[in-house]
């Protein structure tokens, strides 16, 4: 990839560019949830205020665990986005994990995921995550290709999904 790829935090202040990338991506693909699919400008708003709390340890629903989002940006677009969960819960150790991401659909099929999850393994390290867990449905063999290809070790495997370790 001849492009600058380059990780960003989730922001108080992210404006129209990240809503629209959101709106690329479902709502709920491959148990990856995008709260922000449908959502309307004033609701966009207080969903990063929602974010940034939570990565923060506040205002943390009954049994949540501190989370972080990145946006992947291309150059200067934004074309996906990564969660951190800080911990693994009994939840996430079956479904989820605690590290995920999804690409917006006009940049899938171009290695961002791979590279995407390559970048939030690293940043995973940085927030102190020691244990990194990814989840993967069986009927979504790509993500299941970009996490090999961004070093995840192939753990466990149910009839419905493959577990990764990194």
């Amino acid at each position: 990839m001849s492009e600058k790829l380059y990780l960003r935090q989730l922001s108080v202040d992210d404006g129209d560019d990240i809503y629209n990338l959101l709106q690329q991506i479902e709502a709920n693909e491959h148990e990856f949830k995008n709260d922000v699919y449908g959502m309307n400008g004033k609701e966009y708003k207080e969903w990063l205020t929602l974010q940034d709390n939570w990565a923060h340890s506040k205002c943390l629903p009954e049994g949540y665990v501190p989370q972080t989002i990145f946006w992947l940006f291309r150059d200067e677009t934004p074309v996906g986005f990564g969660k951190i969960r800080h911990r693994l819960n009994d939840h996430s150790r079956v479904i989820g994990g605690n590290i995920g991401y999804a690409i917006g659909k006009p940049y899938r099929g171009n290695g961002y995921g791979t590279e995407l999850m390559r970048l939030l393994v690293v940043k995973a390290d940085e927030l102190g995550v020691t244990e990194k867990l990814a989840t993967v449905e069986k009927d979504n063999p790509a993500s299941k290709h970009a996490i090999e290809k961004a070093g995840g070790k192939l753990v466990k495997e149910t009839d419905e999904r493959w577990y990764f370790i990194f």
